[in-house]
């Protein structure tokens, strides 16, 4: 991977951008007691930083309570909505993880893209390819490049 793409692939600490429950509800358009009872059910938590008795939600929970809001407008009830929201969030960790681990390198054309997906685990010498052209994605394996 050349560092242009190290650069731009690299890991945006989400973890470290923290909001209080009024930019949240703001946000969202979810009123902050809304938030609180959803906090008190144990569907989203808040955070403790410095000491601080206000209410601090991260980022990754901001995204959280949009989808239950998503959820809630598209008629589940609360308790369907915050497992749906667990659901897609648990979908995004297991992406997110396997791209921080496997991604290698990208090249990107007019015509087509390819990813590296690093070395092909039965065969270590080759490197799993994903490739799109014309909006069809196929896989191929390449010789590794030492």
């Amino acid at each position: 991977m050349n560092e242009e793409q190290k650069a731009l692939l690299k890991k945006i600490p989400i973890e470290n951008l923290i909001f209080g429950i009024g930019d949240v509800a703001a946000a969202t358009g979810v009123s902050q007691s809304q938030i609180r009872y959803w906090e008190s059910k144990g569907y989203i938590r808040s955070e403790v930083v410095n000491g601080s008795k206000n209410r601090k939600f991260s980022y990754k929970t901001v995204i959280k309570v949009e989808q239950i809001k998503s959820f809630l407008d598209n008629g589940y009830t609360l308790v369907g909505a915050a497992k749906q929201a667990k659901r897609r969030d648990d979908y995004f960790d297991t992406l997110r993880s396997f791209f921080e681990n496997r991604f290698e390198g990208m090249t990107v054309t007019d015509e087509q893209a390819e990813i590296d997906m690093g070395p092909f685990d039965p065969e270590p010498g080759k490197h799993l390819i994903a490739q799109r052209t014309d909006n069809k994605w196929q896989f191929k394996l390449i010789d590794a490049m030492n």
